[in-house]
Formats: structure tokens, C-alpha cells, sequence
């Protein structure tokens, strides 16, 4: 099945969209009948259900170079794929988190390989790329930027690979919005960058309900109370009975929690 799709014949399209909680209990329905079945129709109306959920997620990788919005949406709609073949409901993640770590992990996939000013087959890539994280780990290990000697036992490489690893890395189109600046070293770029106005996507708001239902009671609570109705903890801890320092506690339980269904599978 190819990312371009089409409506199956004798079918209309549905689109699960935030709040319509209705439409994505249906899909729902349909995930755990594919799950077992595997039919190709089922399968096409999964995905075009959940076609705009990947073409969204492509356009925030919009203004990335070295690719284009149809590659973009393309990969992003061939990681969709993916993710309804893979799924598992019995698994018990909800399906929208899951969805969305594999769509995202296609498109920085897709930018990784495309994100070079020239051609570098991929074994040099992928040297470049482990020079970059061995950099960074020694970086963080040794407070200071390490010796190619230093980088060479670290990755068990001869210092002419990590040479021309460290070349390659250098071909690049992106730029990290950690790499320091100034003289001294103590900033970042992304410090010296506007930070953009709150916003929600809609490809949260379609797995907010799902991660907070997963939440005990109480860390549900708390979450509402701290982020929908912008109360601090102390207001939060005279609500529901108890010290400011076991709402903290129960805030980064439930954040965790929730991060952990959203990583990538």
C-alpha cells in the first residue's frame, strides 16, 4: 500500500478529529478488528481516518531544509502505516501517542538522511552521527571538548575515522540550538531565539484524553487543576487536602506517567 491513498470504494471517509470522541471509539473498534482480521479495506479506512493526524505532524517539519512538504507528507503518512500494522491494542497504549512516535520517528528519519549539504554514503553517516553523540557524551563526562585520541578509544575507531567522521558531521544543513555562542561559551542559540506563544496541537489534544484517563484518580486531579484551571500547587494542595510538597510529588508522577506512553516504540 502506497503512502497516496484514496477512499475505498463504497466507503466514506472518516476523520477522527479533537473532541469527537464518538468517531474515535468507532476507529478504535476498527484497530482491534484489523488486529486480528488484517483486512486491507479495514486497514484503509484506519488510515484515512488518521491521514490528517500525519499530514499535520509533517507540517511542523515544514521549514526544514534539504527535503520538501511532499516528501514530508509522504513519509509522514508511510510512518502512519506503519504504526496501524504494528499496533497492538492489547498492549493497552491508546493508539494517538503511538501513532504519533512512529509518524515522528519516520520524519526525523527522513531529515537525517536528507539534512547533508552533499552526498556521504550512509557508513559515513552513521560514523558521523556516533562521532557527534561520543562528542557530546565526553563532552558532558570531561567538562571540556574531547581529543580525537579521546574519541577514538571511546568509539573504538581508528583517530583518521573519527577524523573523517568529525568531516562529514561538518556537511550537515542543521544546526543545533545547543551549540554555544559568545565568547565565553555560556549560551546557547536557542537562548538568543523568541520563544514561540503557547499553542496545542491538535495532535495532543487528540491524545490528551487518552493520557490523562490512563492517570489514578488523584494525579488526574491535579493535572486538570494545575494546567487547565492555572492554579499553583499551594492552591492546588488547599483544594484536594493535603502538603504542597505531595502535590509536587503527584505532578511529576503523573508528567511521567504520561511521557512514558509517548515515547517512541
Amino acid at each position: 500500500m502506497s503512502a497516496t491513498l484514496s477512499p475505498p470504494p463504497n466507503h466514506a471517509v472518516v476523520d477522527v478529529r479533537p473532541g469527537d470522541l464518538d468517531t474515535a471509539t468507532e476507529v478504535d473498534g476498527w484497530l482491534q478488528e484489523y488486529a486480528v482480521s488484517r483486512d486491507p479495506q479495514l486497514r484503509e479506512k484506519i488510515v484515512l481516518a488518521y491521514l490528517g493526524l500525519a499530514d499535520r505532524l509533517a507540517g511542523r517539519y515544514r521549514t526544514s531544509r534539504g527535503t520538501t512538504p511532499e516528501d514530508l507528507v509522504q513519509t509522514a503518512r508511510a510512518g502512519l502505516i506503519v504504526a496501524v500494522d504494528r499496533y497492538d491494542p492489547d498492549h493497552g497504549t491508546p493508539f494517538v501517542p503511538y501513532a504519533v512516535a512512529c509518524v515522528v520517528g519516520e520524519l526525523k528519519r527522513h531529515l537525517r538522511d536528507t539534512s547533508w549539504r552533499v552526498h556521504v554514503p550512509r557508513p559515513l553517516k552513521e560514523r558521523a552521527l556516533r562521532v557527534c553523540r561520543a562528542g557530546d557524551e565526553l563532552h558532558q563526562l570531561l567538562g571540556r571538548a574531547p581529543t580525537t585520541t579521546e574519541l577514538s578509544g571511546q568509539l573504538g575507531m581508528g583517530e583518521d575515522e573519527v577524523l573523517e567522521g568529525s568531516a562529514a558531521m561538518s556537511s550537515r544543513m542543521e544546526v543545533s540550538l545547543d551549540r554555544l555562542v559568545g565568547v565565553d561559551g555560556y549560551g546557547s542559540l536557542g537562548d538568543l531565539m523568541v520563544a514561540p506563544g503557547a499553542r496545542e496541537e491538535l495532535e495532543d489534544l487528540l491524545a490528551l484524553p487518552g493520557l490523562m484517563a490512563a492517570l489514578p484518580a488523584l494525579e488526574r486531579e491535579v493535572i486538570l487543576l494545575r494546567f487547565f484551571q492555572d492554579l499553583d500547587q499551594y492552591e492546588i494542595a488547599a483544594r484536594v487536602g493535603c502538603s504542597q510538597m505531595h502535590i509536587s510529588r503527584l505532578q511529576r508522577r503523573a508528567l511521567a506517567r504520561m511521557r512514558a506512553q509517548l515515547v517512541e516504540p
